[in-house]
């Protein structure tokens, strides 16, 4: 558990804080039911965290996600004070499709969910799929107002995988195909329309630049050298999706952002969005197919993902409680504007 960000959730689990928090974000009193709820959540949130960091793989998972679950719902009633959590509906959100086909050839990649009313939606609806940003920097410096998907939108497991740069290792081991991603270093929006410049490192391959940016989507795009950057221009509403890199070599808090390809080319998720389903996933395996779940960690056919699975659970654990925290001190002093459809926000 990363703990200077669980140090700072601390202060969502008392009274007092929370009161300030609210009379300064939203510049009205906090009423003791309004304070109960937010707290609530945020230490059962903890516990989660703390009991899954203890328990066997066998019910790690679960645990982690109904920690995932119960600090998303924290989120949601500190930042929007006027709804209870009466309000709030009791199902996930997420629905599964069709997952015994797809366990059953062991094509967990296939694994389908579809987005319905309920606690996911209400954590994209109510933080407006709004996500932060570090990069090349140790602090928040910027951010992106992304589109909410539609009620009924498909999301497959390996199309989010693809939407984790951290996960290349793990991701080509498992399925000995690349995860493709560039560091962006610049982005433009040209002429004020939905024409894009994105500057990125020099070292990306031309496989990873016809992966990203495929010309059966945008057409011919214009392509040139600029010093330690490769610059591209393109001349449709296409947007990559902007992925936090949070692996840090040097251990010092420093992010970067990766350009990825859109789920399904159309769907835009938050960091916060990602780590919730992506741990939903998980969750529901262990807890509803335990067989194929314990059979991932004991050397049985089919376990070539159980690295990856492990990668995604320490990811869980180091970073989502800090995504928590990053926008609940939002907004921050470089967010001028909010724009809509992806655009950065500042």
């Amino acid at each position: 558990m990363k703990i200077n960000a669980w140090n700072r959730l601390l202060e969502f689990e008392t009274r007092d804080l929370i009161e300030r928090y609210v009379k300064d974000k939203h510049g009205r009193k906090c009423s003791a039911k309004q304070i109960m709820e937010i707290s609530s959540n945020f230490i059962q949130g903890r516990e989660y965290f703390k009991n899954a960091k203890q328990a066997a793989i066998t019910v790690k998972p679960l645990l982690q996600y109904y920690g995932v679950s119960a600090l998303c719902r924290g989120l949601v009633l500190a930042c929007t004070p006027y709804i209870s959590e009466a309000a709030l509906k009791p199902s996930h959100g997420l629905e599964t499709i069709k997952w015994q086909e797809s366990l059953a050839k062991r094509d967990f990649g296939g694994l389908t969910v579809a987005i319905r009313h309920g606690a996911f939606y209400e954590l994209l609806s109510y933080t407006e799929n709004k996500v932060y940003f570090k990069h090349n920097s140790s602090a928040i410096s910027y951010s992106q107002c992304l589109e909410v998907p539609q009620i009924g939108t498909e999301i497959k497991l390996n199309d989010l995988l693809l939407t984790f740069p951290d996960l290349a290792g793990e991701y080509k081991t498992w399925s000995q195909n690349k995860l493709h991603y560039a560091i962006l270093q610049t982005f433009n929006i040209l002429n004020g329309t939905h024409e894009y410049e994105y500057g990125i490192n020099k070292t990306c391959g031309k496989e990873t630049i016809e992966e990203l940016f495929p010309k059966i989507l945008l057409g011919d795009y214009d392509l040139s050298d600029s010093g330690s950057s490769t610059i591209i221009k393109t001349k449709d509403s296409y947007l990559l999706l902007f992925a936090q890199i949070f692996t840090d070599s040097f251990n010092a808090g420093m992010g970067e952002i990766a350009l990825t390809k859109p789920i399904n080319q159309h769907v835009y998720l938050s960091s916060l969005a990602q780590f919730y389903v992506v741990s939903f996933f998980l969750g529901m395996l262990s807890r509803y197919f335990p067989s194929v779940w314990i059979s991932l960690s004991r050397t049985e056919k089919g376990d070539s993902i159980f690295p990856l699975v492990v990668k995604i659970i320490d990811m869980i654990d180091d970073y989502f409680p800090e995504l928590i925290l990053n926008y609940l001190l939002g907004p921050y002093s470089f967010e001028k504007s909010k724009t809509e459809g992806g655009e950065p926000c500042q």
